[in-house]
This record gives structure tokens, C-alpha cells and sequence, in this order.
């Protein structure tokens, strides 16, 4: 009888489990797998609601947690610190669950501080979503962790074609889609009424969301444009519209812009999970900031997001995306021809998402399966 494959998902932050969320569960079905879920960064941080226990309500066991963060989290120094704590943490895992593969989803720190200890340890990494190309230093951290693996699960035939230029083989770069497209179509609606009472929002105003991060290599700009994008949402008539904000990402420079929105007294939570998250860009009228969930998400609800800054840069997009730099007149101008401009809701309607068909999960669990892992670690480049 064949043994099964043992397999280690890391997971770090409140935007990569959602992506991968699917994928655990078919994993966790699978009688051909063990799987064990090692959660850090992020998820053990008090500030940022725990989201350790979401998973747990998810019907996942945690096999080990873990703090990377200190204080000084949002600067970085603090960030670069975070690396190495995490690097050392899942070192000690891996030794103790000697795993056949291990799972690594996206581009945060937290994916690089885990990704270094498996590829020195040689444990085969499968990475999800690499490939893609933004702004700021996921950028750097997305294709070094493309480096340091050994199976690449991709979103779309764009990051499978740059995979393959960064010198990976073709036999392991597989465009399986994105997986939280998958969760959009599995999540249950709920009524308006019933999302709104709970998060204390008006069901007769229009409801914006504004999710901004700081960007690590503009460094020292945060305040600066979080207010830019404060400003011009204060423009609005608030007898129509209202903002719901979400805590931005724990990235060097990201307390000044919590502190910002808490200023400009918009609603703001520190987490919200994925199945209220899907339901509220459902219901909503617009989304603002320079989240990744306005450029992979949102297409799915034909939802009109302005995106700010360099963030998401060449990222491949939709045309539901409106880009603007960060000058109070552009983002002003972008929120009044989103909200009101015709011929763009027209364009909206017939917007398709390019992640994916909502089978990635499936897709990626067969490869997982019949996958041959044996000295898939001896990497040569293929250029």
C-alpha cells in the first residue's frame, strides 16, 4: 500500500488563506494525503483579530503556530527581522515533520521566510500564484520564491510564460487558475440586510471599500497617501455613500494608515473573513485603494475599482480597473466616472475575470497526487 503524501501548508497572512483555503479542504478529503497546517505571521497577531481561529472554524487542525512579529513590525527593519524569525520557526517544523511537499501560496515576507528554510532543507515546494508582476518588493519576493520552488501552480498563461523565462521547466509551470476564484463560487450569499446589520452599514447608501497597503519601497510615503486618498473619498455626498475600511496589510508604514482612516472616523475593521468579504463586494459599488483583491477578485462581481499608486503595476487586469497616481484631482475624477460614467457601466457588464474558471483546487490536488516528487529538488535551469 502506497504511503501517503505528507503534505506542510504554511500560511502567514489574511490574504493568502483564502487562496488557498479550497485546495486544504480537497487536500484534507484526499485519503491519499496527510496534511498538516503550520500558521504564522499575521494569523497570531492580536491586532489583526487572530485569524489563527478562522482557520480552526474552518474545520482545520493547526499543527503549529508560531510569532515572527514584534512591535517594530511596521518598519523595516522590524520586517527584515520578521524574515529571519520565520526562516528559523519553520526550520525546526520542517526537521520535526520531515514532509514530501510543501505548500506556499503568494508573495508576502512571511511566504519568503518559509520558502528559504524548505528549499535548503530540500523539501519540494509548491508555490501558488508566482509568476504574476507588480509594484513594491512583492515583486522581488514573488519571483525569488519562484527560484526557491519546485512546482509552480500558476493563475494565468502570462505568469506561466514569465516562469518559464526565469529559466523554470515547463513540465513542472502549470496554469491551474486562482483559487480564490473557487471560493467566490462556492460561498453561500446571504441576504443584504443580513451583511449590512452586521457590520453596522446603511442599506440605503452605497457602500464603498477602501483597502490601501503600504508600499515597502516607498517607504516614508504612507501618510502621505493614505490622506490623498482620504481627501478625495471626503468629497463624496455621505447622504449617499458610505466608506468600510479594512486594516491594511502589516507592511512597513502601516500603522500611519490605520491611524489615518481611525482619523477620518470611516468604518473600519481589523479582519473580515472571506465569506463576509465575498458577500460585501457583492453588494457594494466600488472598491479603493491598491489591494490585489481589486485586480483578481472583484472582476468576478463586474465590481469598479480605482486602483492607486504603483502597487499593482502590470499586473494582469480587467476593465473594471481604473488606474490613478496618488493626486487627490485624479482619484476625485476616477470616483465620479467610476460611480456615475455610462459607457463605463456598460464596459462592466461585460467584464470577465482572467484568473481563472473556479476549478483551480481540483487542479491543483491532481498534481499534487500523481506529481513524480522524487529528485524534483535537483533543479537545472532551463535556459
Amino acid at each position: 500500500m502506497r504511503k501517503k503524501i505528507k503534505v506542510m501548508a504554511f500560511t502567514g497572512t489574511r490574504a493568502d488563506y483564502p487562496r488557498v483555503k479550497k485546495v486544504l479542504e480537497k487536500i484534507k478529503l484526499n485519503k491519499k494525503f496527510e496534511l498538516k497546517i503550520v500558521v504564522s505571521g499575521t494569523h497570531v497577531l492580536k491586532e489583526y483579530g487572530n485569524t489563527y481561529k478562522e482557520i480552526i472554524k474552518d474545520g482545520f487542525k493547526i499543527y503549529k503556530k508560531f510569532n515572527i512579529y514584534d512591535s517594530n513590525y511596521d518598519t523595516l527593519y522590524g520586517a527584515t527581522k520578521a524574515i529571519s524569525n520565520c526562516t528559523k520557526g519553520f526550520a525546526k517544523i520542517l526537521k520535526d515533520y520531515n514532509p514530501d511537499v510543501v505548500l506556499i501560496t503568494v508573495d508576502r515576507i512571511e511566504t519568503l521566510g518559509a520558502t528559504i528554510p524548505a528549499s535548503i532543507m530540500n523539501f519540494p515546494i509548491a508555490h501558488i500564484q508566482g509568476g504574476e508582476v507588480t509594484g513594491t518588493i512583492d515583486e522581488n519576493i514573488r519571483h525569488a520564491v519562484t527560484k526557491l520552488s519546485h512546482i509552480h501552480l500558476v493563475a494565468n498563461d502570462d505568469a506561466k510564460k514569465r516562469i518559464i523565462k526565469l529559466g523554470e521547466h515547463k513540465k513542472y509551470v502549470f496554469n491551474v487558475g486562482c483559487p480564490y476564484i473557487d471560493l467566490i463560487k462556492s460561498t453561500k450569499i446571504i441576504s443584504k440586510e443580513r451583511l449590512f446589520n452586521k457590520f453596522k452599514l446603511d442599506i440605503n447608501k452605497k457602500t464603498i471599500i477602501l483597502i490601501q497597503h503600504a508600499v515597502t519601497t516607498e517607504y516614508g510615503e504612507s501618510k502621505n497617501q493614505i490622506l490623498k486618498t482620504i481627501d478625495a473619498l471626503k468629497k463624496l455626498d455621505y447622504n449617499k455613500y458610505q466608506i468600510f475600511s479594512i486594516y491594511s496589510n502589516a507592511d512597513p508604514g502601516s500603522k500611519e494608515i490605520i491611524k489615518q482612516i481611525k482619523k477620518a472616523k470611516f468604518n473600519l475593521v481589523k479582519n473580515i473573513v472571506s465569506g463576509d468579504f465575498i458577500n460585501l463586494m457583492k453588494y457594494s459599488n466600488l472598491l479603493i485603494g491598491n489591494s490585489s483583491c481589486g485586480i483578481r477578485e472583484a472582476p468576478s462581481f463586474k465590481l469598479p475599482v480605482i486602483n492607486i499608486g504603483s502597487r499593482q503595476n502590470r499586473r494582469l487586469r480587467a476593465k473594471n480597473v481604473i488606474d490613478v497616481d496618488h493626486k487627490v484631482d485624479k482619484i476625485k475624477n476616477a470616483l465620479d466616472y467610476a460611480l456615475n460614467n455610462k459607457k463605463f457601466k456598460k464596459i462592466l457588464k461585460k467584464v470577465k475575470n482572467p484568473y481563472g474558471d473556479g476549478k483551480a483546487s481540483d487542479r491543483i490536488v491532481s498534481i499534487l497526487k500523481n506529481l513524480n516528487l522524487n529528485k524534483i529538488t535537483n533543479k537545472v535551469i532551463s535556459y
